[in-house]
């Protein structure tokens, strides 16, 4: 019979978890709406005590004005920034924290501030008493240095002026120069204080004769042409043997 009636029972059952849920969150709302009804009593309270003893202070202080004298007390509605909205009643409730806004941006650097005042000066210290002591031995020499830094090159100076030009020199008196050739060319003026020149090749020696050999090479190169050959070695002769 279980078995043949299991969607009833779970429907009765699921039914039964609804009401009970469905209970719990009236309970619930009704215990926070009963809190918010308490604290907005209190709230009421609060504003009309506080908006009784803003009336009093008011009232004391032109009583003491009116008679001539200077209340101690300030005006409520300037020791308490916004009173009026304080003292209206009924208050209003505020209602359940939002969730927190996304962080903003990064503000811009402040600017840095300015020096302060210099302090003034201190006092003067007492002179202190003179002592000279002996004289102490000459210390060892110390380390050389490090060389100092190249100094900077100096501004380059301002060009002179052009000098005036000097009056002709004289007409050189004759010179020598050799052509591609070899040949040796002598140049001299046509004449005293000319400025033609005439070159004249100068005369080219003769060739030397060529030595004539000594006996003792006559009588080797005879030698060596008188001398056999070796099978498939040829044999050199002449100033390249040697």
């Amino acid at each position: 019979m279980l078995v043949r009636r299991w969607k009833s029972f779970a429907l009765a059952t699921l039914l039964c978890v609804l009401t009970g849920a469905t209970l719990i969150i009236w309970v619930r709302i009704d215990s926070a709406d009963a809190r918010a009804r308490g604290l907005a009593a209190e709230a009421d309270l609060r504003g009309s005590a506080v908006t009784t003893l803003a009336d009093s202070v008011r009232t004391l202080r032109a009583q003491i004005t009116a008679a001539g004298g200077t209340p101690a007390a300030s005006d409520p509605s300037k020791s308490v920034p916004g009173l009026s909205a304080r003292t209206a009643v009924p208050v209003s409730i505020p209602g359940p924290a939002g969730a927190p806004g996304a962080a903003g941006s990064p503000g811009a650097p402040g600017q840095p501030g300015s020096p302060g005042p210099s302090g003034a000066p201190g006092p003067s210290g007492a002179p202190g008493q003179s002592v000279t002591g002996a004289t102490g031995p000459v210390g060892p020499a110390g380390p050389a240095g490090v060389a100092g830094q190249a100094g900077k090159d100096g501004t380059n100076g301002k060009d002179g002026q052009d000098g005036a030009q000097g009056p002709a020199g004289p007409a050189p008196s004759g010179w020598t120069f050799t052509a591609v050739d070899g040949t040796v060319y002598d140049c001299s003026p046509d004449a005293a204080g000319s400025t033609h020149y005439q070159c004249t090749a100068r005369p080219t020696p003769p060739p030397s004769p060529s030595p004539s050999p000594s006996p003792s090479q006559s009588a080797l190169a005879a030698s060596k042409e008188s001398s056999p050959r070796r099978a498939g070695v040829p044999v050199s002769t002449g100033p390249g043997w040697l």
